[in-house]
Formats: structure tokens, C-alpha cells, sequence
């Protein structure tokens, strides 16, 4: 069976915890005591079991689904938490297995991937799926307009919890083309408030519609960093 095919909605066993919780340790060192993550709306972090969670967040540097994971992953957590990459990284072998354990799956970059949208609303009823609306690092910093096939996850999917997050910094921490990273930087992540995106429900469905819903989630990242401190 394929990687695109064989993701199950079940939450993850005793010890794949254990290796999400290996990693985790090790991302923490680098992030949070060789370097310094400031967190902004802690309340608005789902909670330990929650599901039925879109994670939405800006997209500056390959490390922000690790930013996320420290600041909002819990150890040893029973439900599973998900995130889209690229469809290149699936070619190695090593590599799409250790994505796959950590509940990665592929997507098609550049153009809309039905496959992976169908899985990613089939998974998010019972899962914490974090995506990057923008589709691909900001090649400046700037946030990017979000592609309609977020908005039909949601619109589909109807999930609990619609929390945009904006992430600063992190591209000073590991800029496009450096192998390593730097240290004693600091990363501020802000998690908004949960959008009530449910006026969208109710109105047919159509690619112009998912881009409306799109973009009111990235116009409240946008907020969240006008408004911060």
C-alpha cells in the first residue's frame, strides 16, 4: 500500500510516543535552551486530548512545524497530531518513514492535491492537523495569500478549532539554504483566538467560496502580528 493511502485515523501507540517524545526532547534543547521561544496566548494552545484542531500558521523557515510542536505538542499525547510535506521528502526511504511515524503525510506542491485534501478532511475529525496555508516558505518574510484548498479542508471538514498562529523569527534561527542552525536567537510564536467560521457552512460549495475561507484565516495571522506587543 502507498504512503498516500496508508494513514489510519487512530491515535498513536505507547511507543511511538515514546519516539515523538525522543524527538521532542531533542527539539526542545535546541529550540528552547539553545535558543529562546517566546509564546503569546497560551490559553489559545489546544488542549491536551483535543481533536478536531486546524493549526494554521505562517511559513518563514523549515523549522516552524518544530516551533509549533515545542509550544503546543503534548508529550505522549492521545490523539494524533498531523502535518502535510512536501511530496520530495517521500522518495527516501529513511526519510518518509520517519515522517510517517510522525504523522507526515505528502503533498503535492504548486497545484491542488484532491488526494491529500481528501485525507487531511478525513483525518481532522480525529486529529491535530498542523498546515501551512501559504503552501511553501515566504520567499521574503511576508505573509503569502492562502490557497483555496485549505478552505475546502475546512469547509469539508467543519473542525472544532480553526487556531491561526503567526511565527516571527524563526527564519533568523534557520535561514532558506543554511544547513544549521543558528544559535541564541529568539522565536516569538503568537496563537490566535479559535475563528468561528461557520457562516461558510451554510453557503454552497465552490473554489471561490474556499478562497473566501482562506482568506480570513490569513487575514487574522496578519492580525496577530499587527496586534502584537
Amino acid at each position: 500500500m502507498s504512503s498516500r493511502t496508508s494513514i489510519t485515523p487512530t491515535g498513536p501507540g505507547f511507543f511511538t510516543n515514546l519516539w515523538h517524545a525522543f524527538g521532542l526532547f531533542f527539539w526542545v534543547i535546541l529550540l528552547r535552551i539553545l535558543n529562546h521561544v517566546r509564546i503569546q496566548n497560551l490559553e489559545n494552545i489546544p488542549k491536551r486530548g483535543e481533536h478536531g484542531v486546524l493549526i494554521c500558521s505562517n511559513h518563514i523557515s523549515a523549522l516552524d512545524p518544530f516551533v509549533i510542536a515545542v509550544t503546543a505538542m503534548p508529550f505522549f499525547s492521545p490523539v494524533w497530531w498531523r502535518a502535510p510535506a512536501k511530496e520530495e521528502l517521500f522518495r527516501w526511504p529513511l526519510v518518509r518513514t520517519i515522517i510517517g511515524t510522525w504523522g507526515g503525510f505528502p503533498v503535492r506542491r504548486g497545484k491542488r492535491d484532491f488526494e491529500a485534501i481528501e485525507t487531511m478532511t478525513r483525518l481532522l475529525p480525529v486529529s491535530v492537523i498542523v498546515i501551512f496555508p501559504e503552501g511553501r516558505r515566504s520567499p521574503d518574510g511576508r505573509l503569502q495569500p492562502g490557497k483555496a484548498g485549505v478552505g475546502k479542508i475546512i469547509y469539508d471538514a467543519k473542525p472544532a478549532k480553526v487556531i491561526p498562529v503567526m511565527i516571527e523569527g524563526s527564519d533568523r534561527l534557520l535561514p532558506k539554504g543554511r544547513i544549521l542552525p543558528r544559535l541564541f536567537q529568539t522565536v516569538t510564536i503568537t496563537y490566535g483566538a479559535p475563528l468561528d467560521l461557520s457562516r461558510f457552512f451554510s453557503l454552497e460549495n465552490s473554489i471561490k467560496l474556499s478562497q473566501q475561507v482562506v482568506d480570513v484565516v490569513m487575514q487574522s495571522i496578519e492580525q496577530l502580528r499587527r496586534n502584537r506587543p
